[in-house]
């Protein structure tokens, strides 16, 4: 049986309890594949969705093999790549809330700040311990929050990051390939990207070939 928490993602917490009246949980788990050598690590926002949020019981809804995001997922990486690789999929925010961030009076970024500013220090325990070869943050405030926490300097916005090419990033010791990713609805409409979304789908293809299954860390003990 596969150990979700293996990694540092929190099974309790209450420190977020103060910024809100409306009720959060933290109801849904990592998840976690193991596969070949090649190790990768999807980050998205928060698991809270609008409607039928009880479905959600795995980050990114992972556990669903048919589902949405599963299918989205292997049409980006490939089917054998999304197969066999060791994937590993966490949120910047563990919490699921009343109502979708992106409905806030300020928008998504602000109204996750602080939360974010509480759990990061999971998701730095979470990156240490999985130690990943490759990095992918899906939507604008997954990039825009995650590098505020590296130790190199990464472009700021999706526009300038968005390029389909690997950037390296540093943390605390640790270095791995990373790219920020459009978020599922933002494809259908990514018309201001052109043809950075082809390039991205295309990167993550050469990507895996040129990596040929070889993982740059070792296995977290």
């Amino acid at each position: 049986m596969k150990n979700n928490f293996l990694f540092g993602y929190p099974q309790q917490c209450v420190r977020c309890a103060s910024l809100s009246s409306s009720r959060i949980e933290l109801r849904v788990i990592p998840h976690y594949k193991q596969g070949g050598n090649l190790r990768v690590m999807l980050i998205g926002q928060d698991p809270t969705i609008l409607r039928k949020p009880e479905r959600v019981k795995e980050v990114l809804m992972l556990d669903e093999s048919n589902g949405k995001l599963s299918r989205w997922l292997k049409q980006i990486f490939g089917d054998d790549n999304f197969h066999t690789i060791t994937l590993y999929a966490t949120n910047l925010v563990k919490c699921s809330f009343v109502k979708p961030p992106s409905s806030s009076a300020g928008g998504s970024l602000k109204f996750l700040k602080p939360y974010f500013d509480n759990c990061k220090e999971y998701l730095a325990h979470e990156l240490l311990s999985f130690k990943p070869d490759c990095v992918l943050t899906l939507g604008e405030p997954a990039h825009t929050l995650f590098i505020t926490m590296l130790d190199n300097q990464m472009p700021d916005t999706m526009q300038a990051a968005f390029t389909g090419q690997f950037l390296r990033a540093k943390f605390r010791g640790i270095e791995f390939d990373y790219s920020p990713c459009l978020h599922i609805q933002s494809f259908r409409v990514a018309e201001v990207y052109g043809e950075r979304v082809q390039k991205f789908k295309d990167g993550i293809s050469s990507y895996f070939k040129s990596n040929d299954g070889t993982s740059q860390n070792k296995e977290a003990g």
